[in-house]
């Protein structure tokens, strides 16, 4: 469990988040939507101690991330940023990155890390890529890559920020699928996506983010029917019944459609 009570944080003299609570469970899928610039990148860094809360808690299992050290963090939260550096080694060694957190100094990597991490890259679809440079793959090869590195962390919660960037549609369903594996094997998942669709359809709960503030927090059927995703983002929601369940479509409010 994640657990985020009245959070404020800071870049500097501009406020970015205004008192956000938050709770983000085992087992659950959670998608951070709004619209850019309103938190929730920041967000996710406060959870993880990349950026300093100027006022407000962080739990993490129950216990104050300021109480952890930075390796007792990376035990209990995994983070995938919205950009990476490319350096320039193969796919397997940048996915043994995820298990620094598990390894004491001098790190030395063991054979069942190894193992993790080859498991890890095949779980997401990229086992044949563990002896090529990242350097030279492609920017969803890379994604993929590093989602496996988050996975080999192996920690009861994870935080991906705009993770289906740089993938085509299939890799980009791959991912969300793969959310849905991860919490199904118990584990709190928070994603920040920028396809409200996607969200609407994948996500077991939204919290949705307008000027720093959580406007609204629920199913996706609770937050739709509160109006705060209409007004959050200035758009209008249309649902349809299909075979494979509810759809929800954006589409621009009344009077400024295409041919407006």
């Amino acid at each position: 469990m994640i657990e985020v009570d009245r959070l404020c944080a800071a870049y500097g003299r501009r406020q970015v988040l205004h008192e956000v609570s938050a709770r983000f469970r085992p087992g659950v899928v959670t998608a951070v939507v709004g619209p850019n610039g309103c938190g929730k990148s920041t967000l996710l860094k406060a959870v993880v101690g990349l950026c300093r809360p100027s006022s407000g808690q962080v739990r993490l299992g129950g216990a104050e991330l300021a109480s952890l050290s930075s390796r007792e963090a990376a035990q209990r939260v995994a983070y995938l940023p919205q950009s990476r550096n490319i350096p320039d080694i193969t796919a397997l060694r940048m996915v043994l990155h995820g298990r620094f957190a598990h390894l004491s100094y001098p790190r030395r990597y063991r054979p069942e890390d190894y193992a993790c991490a080859q498991r890890a890259l095949e779980w997401v679809g990229a086992g044949e890529l563990a002896p090529r440079l990242l350097k030279g793959l492609s920017g969803g090869q890379r994604q993929k890559v590093y989602i496996a590195m988050t996975l080999a962390q192996d920690t009861p919660a994870v935080l991906m920020d705009e993770p289906t960037t740089y993938l085509d549609v299939r890799g980009q369903l791959e991912v969300l699928r793969l959310s849905r594996r991860l919490a199904r094997m118990g584990k709190a998942v928070v994603l920040v996506l920028h396809d409200l669709g996607s969200a609407l359809e994948w996500a077991d709960e939204l919290l949705v983010l307008r000027e720093g503030r959580a406007v609204a927090a629920g199913t996706p059927g609770e937050a739709v029917r509160s109006g705060e995703l209409e007004r959050t983002f200035r758009i209008s929601l249309h649902a349809a019944d299909t075979s494979q369940g509810r759809r929800y479509f954006c589409g621009f409010p009344e009077g400024e459609g295409p041919g407006s």
